[in-house]
This record gives C-alpha cells, sequence and structure tokens, in this order.
C-alpha cells in the first residue's frame, strides 16, 4: 500500500464529512419549528428619558442565561442614538458590561431595538440611554429575569443530531487509528503486522477515551439540568389564605411559605403598602377587591373583608422585595357565605360588584357609569395578541367635562387586567407594568446611594410613596396605559381612579384577536 495515500486522502474525507454534517446540523437547526411558550413576563416604560418621550418594552427570556430584546421609541426627533445596559441589583454599574448600541430599525421612524444577555437569575434593570440634539438623557426600567421554562428540543431533531455525533467520533476514531498506522511510514513502506495491531490497539484506547468523554459529559449536563429543574426554575411562592371571624368582621390572612425568594430580602412598599391584594370572584369576575393588608410577621398578612358574597375566589398578591424584585402571590378562597358589611381597614381599599363576565366587547370605545362620574375605555385600534397598544381612559362629569382626579396611591390611575380563564393577571399604571419601588432602588444602587446588598428579613421598609404624587391633583384629559396582551381571548378590565375622597371602579370587557387576525 502506498504510505502518501492514508495521510493525504483520509484526513481530508474526514473534515469535509465533518464539514457536510456540521452543514446539515444547521440547516436543520434552522428549518425545524422552535415552539415558544406565550406567558405575560414582559415589561412596559412609558415615560421620559432626561428630555426625550419614550416607550420601552423589555421582553425577558424564558430561560437564564437568555437573551432579553429591548424596543426603545423615542416620541421626538434629533435623535443621534440610543444604548442599553443591563444591571444587577446587587452588582450595579460598577459590576455591568458596556452598554451596548441599540441600531435604528429599517422602515421605522425612531424606533430602536438590542439585545442584551442576562446571565444570573433575579433582580435586573435595563438602562436605556438617548442622545440627541437634547443632550444625554437615562432611565432605568427594572425587570424580573427568572427562568420560567425549559427549553427542549424536538425528539426528530435529537435523533438526527445522535446520527451524526455518531458519525463524528467514528470518523474521529479512525483518524487516530489511520495516524497512528500509516502516517509515519514512509514512502513505499510495507505495513507490518504488528504495526497493524498497534494501531488497533490505539483505536480501541481512542474510542474508550471518546466514550468516556461523551459519559462524563451527559452526566455533567444530567446534573446542570437537574440544578436548574431543582433550583433555578422559577416556581410560585407557596400560599395560602384563610378565614377567621373577629368582633363582628371576617378576617382574611394571607400566609407566605419559605421560599428562596426570601434571599432577596424584606418587602418594601409599593405605592406606600407592603401588599397589594386583589380578590376576583371567579368564573363570573362580577365581584373584585383591591385591599391592602397589614403585615403581621414576615409572612403573615391580615385584612377585613368588604361585603362580598359567597363564592370561589381567587386572590393576587403583589410585592416587591428590598432587591428590586417584584412577585405575585396567588390562592385560592371559598367563602361559605356572603361577607357582612364592616369597616374597612385602609381608606385607600376599593370593591365593586358588576354583571358576570360573558364575552368581551371590540368595540374601541366602551363607557361605564360610576356614580356621577363616567369612564371611557378607548382604543386606536382592534386588540390583537402580542401587538403593543395604549388604553385611553377618560374621566368626565354629567355634562362631559373633565374630572379633577386625585392621586390614588401616588398614581392617576390603577388598571387591572384579568384574562377570563385566569391565565394573565396584570396590575398597570399609566407610566406602565414596572415597580416603581424597584425602580427607585435601582436608581439609588446606580447612584451609589444605597449598599450592593439587602438586609435581613426583619429590617424595615426603606421607600416611601413618591414625592411628586401631587402632581396629578389636577383635572387630566386622560390616563393612558401602555400593554401588549400577550394572548388572544376575552378580558374583564377593572379601571381605579380617585375622585374627592372615593376611589371608584369602572370594569370593562375587551375581546383579543389571535396573531393571524392582525396580519
Amino acid at each position: 500500500m502506498n504510505g502518501a495515500v492514508p495521510v493525504r486522502w483520509q484526513p481530508a474525507l474526514a473534515w469535509r464529512a465533518g464539514r457536510l454534517a456540521a452543514l446539515l446540523v444547521t440547516f436543520l437547526l434552522l428549518a425545524l419549528p422552535v415552539s415558544a411558550h406565550v406567558g405575560d413576563p414582559n415589561v412596559f416604560f412609558d415615560g421620559h428619558a432626561g428630555a426625550y418621550p419614550v416607550r420601552v418594552v423589555v421582553r425577558p427570556p424564558g430561560v437564564i442565561p437568555g437573551l432579553a430584546e429591548i424596543s426603545v421609541r423615542v416620541f421626538t426627533n434629533g435623535v443621534e442614538g440610543v444604548t442599553v445596559l443591563p444591571m444587577r441589583w446587587n452588582t450595579g454599574r460598577q459590576g455591568a458590561p458596556p452598554a451596548d448600541p441599540a441600531p435604528p430599525v429599517r422602515g421605522e421612524s425612531n424606533l430602536f431595538s438590542g439585545e442584551l444577555w442576562f446571565m444570573r437569575d433575579g433582580a435586573q434593570c435595563v438602562e436605556v440611554e438617548v442622545h440627541g440634539a437634547a443632550g444625554r438623557g437615562t432611565v432605568i426600567v427594572p425587570v424580573n429575569a427568572l427562568a420560567t421554562r425549559v427549553s427542549t428540543m424536538p425528539d426528530g431533531l435529537g435523533w438526527i443530531l445522535g446520527a451524526f455525533g455518531t458519525l463524528l467520533v467514528a470518523l474521529a476514531v479512525c483518524i487516530v487509528g489511520a495516524a497512528v498506522r500509516e502516517s509515519m511510514l514512509p514512502v513505499g513502506a510495507v505495513l507490518t503486522t504488528r504495526r497493524r495491531w498497534f494501531a488497533r490497539v490505539i483505536t480501541l484506547l481512542a474510542a474508550l477515551v471518546m466514550g468516556g468523554a461523551i459519559w462524563f459529559g451527559k452526566n455533567w449536563w444530567e446534573a446542570e439540568a437537574r440544578d436548574y429543574r431543582n433550583n433555578r426554575l422559577y416556581r410560585p411562592v407557596p400560599t395560602t389564605a384563610s378565614l377567621r371571624e373577629q368582633q363582628g368582621q371576617t378576617i382574611l390572612a394571607i400566609e407566605r411559605g419559605a421560599d428562596a425568594a426570601r434571599r432577596y430580602g424584606p418587602l418594601v412598599p409599593e405605592h406606600g403598602k407592603l401588599m397589594h391584594l386583589f380578590v376576583v370572584r371567579e368564573p363570573e369576575l362580577d365581584a373584585f377587591a383591591h385591599l391592602h393588608p397589614e403585615k403581621r410577621s414576615w409572612n403573615i398578612f391580615e385584612t377585613p373583608l368588604p361585603p362580598l358574597p359567597a363564592g370561589n375566589y381567587r386572590l393576587y398578591a403583589d410585592i416587591t422585595y428590598e432587591a428590586g424584585l417584584a412577585d405575585t402571590l396567588t390562592a385560592p378562597l371559598t367563602l361559605a357565605a356572603p361577607v357582612r358589611p364592616s369597616s374597612a381597614s385602609d381608606p385607600d381599599d376599593a370593591w365593586c360588584r358588576h354583571e358576570p363576565f360573558t364575552r368581551g366587547s371590540e368595540a374601541l370605545v366602551q363607557t361605564n357609569r360610576v356614580g356621577d362620574a363616567t369612564l371611557e375605555l378607548s382604543v386606536e385600534a382592534a386588540l390583537v395578541e402580542n401587538r403593543d397598544t395604549t388604553l385611553h381612559v377618560r374621566v368626565r362629569d354629567a355634562e362631559g367635562r373633565a374630572m379633577l382626579l386625585r392621586p390614588y396611591l401616588g398614581m392617576a390611575g390603577h388598571l387591572i387586567v384579568r384574562r377570563q380563564d385566569g391565565a394573565v393577571f396584570t396590575h398597570l399604571h399609566p407610566g406602565g407594568s414596572f415597580s416603581m419601588t424597584a425602580q427607585q432602588l435601582f436608581e439609588l444602587r446606580a447612584e451609589g446611594k444605597l449598599p450592593l446588598n439587602v438586609a435581613a428579613t426583619t429590617g424595615d421598609p426603606i421607600c416611601r410613596l413618591p414625592a411628586d404624587a401631587s402632581r396629578f391633583a389636577a383635572p387630566v384629559p386622560e390616563i393612558r396605559f401602555p400593554y401588549a396582551f400577550p394572548k388572544a381571548g376575552g378580558y374583564r378590565l377593572w379601571v381605579q381612579v380617585k375622585l374627592d375622597r372615593e376611589p371608584v371602579t369602572g370594569v370593562f370587557d375587551v375581546q383579543v384577536a389571535g396573531a393571524e387576525a392582525g396580519r
């Protein structure tokens, strides 16, 4: 056998086969569909970055590490560029990577888009910087970076990749055997039996080494997957609700179970309250309450119930940790009998009764009469899932004039969204869906005014109601809520504003079309 042939031909054949396999794998990865989980993790911000009015939408990844998508629309001209910077709660700006440019989106006006890696779970924020004719302006948007799903590979793709992996290993083993057997032979030399057996032994050893590496890699990957599922995958905090009678009042107790989220420190007030509790009767959605329980211990909150009818309820409790992580606790509740009227423990508590939910309305404008006020909800176009929109709310008196809106929990208004089946529940503000307290915490840490750690769970809250809440005590033409409904279907919306001394609640039903209908 000519010794030059194995040296020149076999490695080249293996290289070509490996290249072909890689190309085929790449083609299959691009060709096969990838399923995605549709939830409601997106964060909306509508406000200013310095002198620039902006709307920021952050779409965090469902797996961590993962890429978050950030889109920034600037509602003015003269913008020269936009950068985005991720910051973790316990690293601040000093521990953050360099900011990434968000290039303009082709075919759009003043819309910029970028992607950022979230490498670890927990409370994160995205600092958006806009620079242009009006100088530089920044805004911090808090985000929950939580692993909410496990990415899976289609069965067919797994078999195909396994077949190509087996082929690549076989080619690598053949290359080792050919190299030992013939690569060092002089031209024209005859391959001896001893060398042939020596090459076979080395080939067997190479196969064992590669098999051991594959076995080690498989075990390592399975250990990482178990750790991801058991320790890093987000799970709702176990929460229970119980009732008791006390001095003619029905007291609701909310108890949080022990959970890993306690490492994010004690709770801090959001709009001046440690907990915002929403009580919704299901499936009718005809009874609703927005309550503010008092903290009895680190894990127990209590509040008197307002006059609610008997039935099955779903509780949603919004809380914020000192680290900047916002969470919503959920629990079922059954009222065997109607709750007797009693004095509420918090003057900001509000509740209402309405007609049972039947089907959402596709009307672009709806009105709801509440006492002497008329609440109007309008949208600019038909609602479509995952399409950014703005919900406009106007409050008028009997003569059609704009009414004086007083600050309700530091905001001009609140909007609570729930899908008919309970798959979506969101608490919105005119500024967006982010936590204002978390934004304050990130701003303080970025400025070096707050340590990059959290106190023990017995620590006192450090945040208070925004000092500029009084700016809402004036006739407001309308309140705007930025949002994108994550799923098609029927939704009930509760709009809450404060007129004079009492908060009032308007109820609206909307229908969200599927993505195919919006094309």
